[in-house]
C-alpha cells in the first residue's frame, strides 16, 4: 500500500467483503463519508495496483494481494484497539482514535505494541498472533 488514503479504502472494502462477500461504491461512499466519484477514482487506482477487482457500476472484490493487505490492516487496527483498551481509554473513544493514527504508524511500532501487549498477557492475546 502506498498511502493512508488507500489504507482507509482497503480496510473498509475488506470489512464489507468479509460481511457480504463483496463491496459496493454506495456503501463505501457512505461509510467513508466521501462522494461516489471519489470512491470510483480510488477504485481505479486500487484496481490498477491489483488490490481489487472492479468494473464500473459492479461489485468490488479483493484480489489475493488486496485480501492479504486487508487482513494486515484489520490486525493492525485490532492491535491499536487493544493498546487503547489496555491503557484505559473509554470504549466509545477508541475507534476514532485508532482511525486517527492507524495508517500513519510504522510496522515496527505496531510490532513493538503487539509484543508489549503479548508480554503482559493482555486478554485478547490470541487476536495479536
Amino acid at each position: 500500500m502506498t498511502s493512508a488514503n488507500e489504507g482507509k479504502y482497503l480496510e473498509e472494502i475488506y470489512y464489507s467483503v468479509c460481511k457480504n462477500g463483496y463491496a459496493r461504491v454506495s456503501h463505501l461512499a457512505k461509510s467513508l463519508n466521501v462522494s461516489a466519484s471519489s470512491v470510483s477514482k480510488m477504485l481505479g487506482k486500487l484496481t490498477q495496483e491489483e488490490f481489487v477487482d472492479y468494473q464500473p457500476y459492479g461489485i468490488i472484490t479483493l484480489t489475493e494481494k488486496g485480501l492479504t493487505s486487508g487482513i494486515k490492516l484489520a490486525k493492525n487496527h485490532q492491535i491499536l484497539v487493544n493498546l487503547f483498551r489496555y491503557i484505559g481509554m473509554e470504549e466509545e473513544e477508541i475507534d476514532q482514535e485508532v482511525r486517527n493514527i492507524e495508517y500513519y504508524i510504522s510496522n515496527k511500532a505496531l510490532e513493538c505494541i503487539k509484543n508489549f501487549l503479548a508480554e503482559r498477557d493482555f486478554t485478547v492475546r490470541q487476536q495479536l498472533k
